[in-house]
């Protein structure tokens, strides 16, 4: 994980299953190449209130958390584990550096080491189970 893995929305490219498959890879949202098209129209990265500025983080806007930011707060958390919101927070108090060490270290399989992924109730790597995976989709 690097700064390029933060979306500007707060999810962390590297958790995503496009991003950890290995053939037709996503490059992540911050990066030019190959994208799904939900990321390259993404309405939160477009944003008018960015300027311009695609790759700047929504916890620098004065409507953090806006309510586009909140819809896929509600449905990270509900369906996946994970708080874009939280992520934004957490860079805004303590810096991305330490929210990078923090998630790198939350998000690693327990059995094989490697990260887990947001969207699978298991390890695309080991078939490990993903603790963070909310109960009610396994």
């Amino acid at each position: 994980m690097n700064s390029k893995s933060i979306a500007p929305c707060g999810i962390i490219c590297d958790l995503c299953s496009g991003f950890q498959r290995s053939k037709n890879r996503c490059v992540g949202c911050n990066n030019t190449g190959n994208k799904p098209s939900h990321c390259t129209t993404c309405s939160i990265k477009m944003c008018p209130e960015k300027n311009g500025d695609e790759k700047s983080r929504c916890n620098k806007c004065s409507r953090f958390p806006c309510i586009k930011i909140r819809k896929l707060e509600k449905r990270y958390v509900n369906k996946y584990g994970e708080s874009p919101v939280e992520n934004l927070r957490n860079i805004s108090e303590s810096g991305i550096n330490a929210l990078i060490k923090s998630e790198s270290e939350k998000w690693r399989c327990i059995q094989c080491g490697n990260l887990l992924c947001v969207h699978r109730k298991a390890c695309m790597v080991c078939g490990a189970e993903n603790h963070h995976f909310p109960g009610d989709n396994k």
